[in-house]
């Protein structure tokens, strides 16, 4: 069954990549959103998941000492399903999570990031989806066939992309990316222990600022049906 992790630099046009790979290959789309109602059945607060998006303007440490005024501890009891759960029997559970060498503000959060991280595997072993973010390229580094793919582009094309896509003029279009960049390498670094732009951790990188939205949509279409075609299965590192 056909897994694609995608990982991308904010205003480098990955959701219309996404989307037509979606559509073009007919597998689900898995975004933030669907990955939050996913958590949100597993008992992580909203207020959580919203912290733990990677385009905020505030640095890591700020978002999670934000996050914990109003954020509950998980019980370390309770069970994780996957987003659509009544058209799976999946259950994941998540018992003795919390680390003895940690304190419990950031033992809590850390329990937060592995139930979102139970939730993505849980739904890449359902199978025909395409997981956008959330470190899924880590978390299903070892997931039999998955391709992983990263969307990179020039910074100065994806401000031009975010001053257009959220009105905003270049000062802060250029704080957003900037932003964007720090938080999503923080959370891969601190939580997955990789450096996110590390080539290796991908089958493909492709440069939208150089490769138009439906060339990059053809590279990665081409790339996992000639691997299934050949009847090779994509190395997980």
């Amino acid at each position: 069954m056909t897994v694609i992790t995608l990982s991308r630099q904010l205003g480098t046009h990955s959701r219309e990549v996404a989307e037509e790979v979606a559509r073009v290959l007919s597998l689900r789309l898995i975004d933030a959103e669907a990955i939050n109602r996913a958590a949100q059945q597993a008992g992580v607060p909203e207020r959580a998941l919203a912290e733990l998006e990677h385009e905020g303007e505030q640095s890591l440490a700020g978002q999670v000492l934000k996050a914990f005024e109003t954020m509950p501890v998980l019980s370390p009891g309770a069970e994780v399903r996957p987003a659509q759960a009544e058209a799976s029997s999946l259950t994941l559970p998540f018992a003795g999570l919390f680390s003895a060498t940690l304190s419990p503000l950031s033992a809590s959060f850390e329990r937060y990031v592995h139930v979102v991280g139970l939730v993505v595997q849980g739904l890449a072993r359902e199978g025909n989806v395409l997981v956008v973010g959330r470190g899924s390229q880590v978390l299903l580094r070892k997931h039999p066939g998955a391709l992983h793919v990263q969307i990179v582009a020039p910074v100065p094309d994806r401000v031009k992309t975010v001053m257009i896509r959220y009105k905003l003029d270049k000062k802060a279009a250029e704080s957003r990316v900037r932003a964007s960049d720090r938080s999503r390498a923080d959370y891969l670094r601190r939580y997955h222990g990789v450096n996110w732009l590390d080539p290796t951790l991908y089958h493909l990188v492709i440069n939208t600022g150089r490769v138009p939205v439906s060339a990059a949509v053809d590279l990665i279409v081409r790339a996992y049906q000639a691997a299934m075609t050949a009847g090779d299965t994509i190395s997980g590192g």
